[in-house]
């Protein structure tokens, strides 16, 4: 989801890996191959829920709205717990809120089942670059929050989807803030500085 009134819109919300582990949680053409063993760091676009249909198709839950990153690419990565494999798409279609993802040699509701639970996943160097101002969610979180006082309030730990707005989930000694992802609010992301400068409105502490 992205959070236009912000200024910086957040987000393309995406799972992180750096190990191949996913951390968090039409037709294409070919983009490149990549080898499975090697030491990039990763990116979870979708998550697979369940075989659809008798076909092969499996149903996929987005956790990126940068639709962009599936375009011209037929070879993504599966992975789940330590189990990795590359795939080969031969199609992606829509259904409802989620995307349905048809891959090479998967052909009945038995070997999509087998897929399930896993993510599929790019280099992290692959993704699509967004404008200026805006970030994907891997590149918020961990980052320091202070006010504009410069008091430390915790680490941005999670962000939360609400109908309106992203709301970012600060933690420090047991105890979070909740602080709206809006441009009243977030005054500043210094990503080289790995901190965040918010304004806390009357309440949100």
């Amino acid at each position: 989801m992205r959070d236009s009134g912000v200024g910086f819109s957040p987000f393309g919300r995406l799972g992180f890996s750096s190990d191949g582990v996913n951390g968090s949680c039409g037709p294409f053409f070919f983009f490149g191959r990549w080898p499975l063993g090697s030491k990039k760091e990763w990116v979870a676009l979708s998550r697979l829920v369940k075989a659809h249909g008798v076909r092969g198709e499996v149903r996929g839950v987005l956790l990126t709205d940068v639709l962009e990153n599936f375009q011209g690419r037929t070879i993504i990565r599966w992975s789940r717990g330590g189990e990795v494999r590359e795939l080969e798409i031969e199609g992606i279609r829509p259904h409802g809120t989620l995307l349905l993802f048809k891959f090479k040699g998967v052909d009945d509701r038995g070997a999509a089942q087998e897929l399930v639970g896993g993510t599929l996943e790019i280099p992290l160097d692959e993704l699509v670059p967004l404008p200026p101002g805006e970030y994907y969610w891997y590149q918020l979180l961990g980052l320091k929050v202070y006010t504009e006082e410069g008091e430390f309030l915790g680490v941005l730990e999670e962000i939360m989807e609400t109908a309106g707005h992203d709301v970012y989930v600060v933690r420090k000694e047991g105890q979070e803030i909740l602080l709206p992802a809006i441009k009243e609010v977030v005054r500043a992301i210094l990503l080289e500085e790995g901190r965040m400068v918010v304004h806390l409105l009357e309440g949100l502490r």
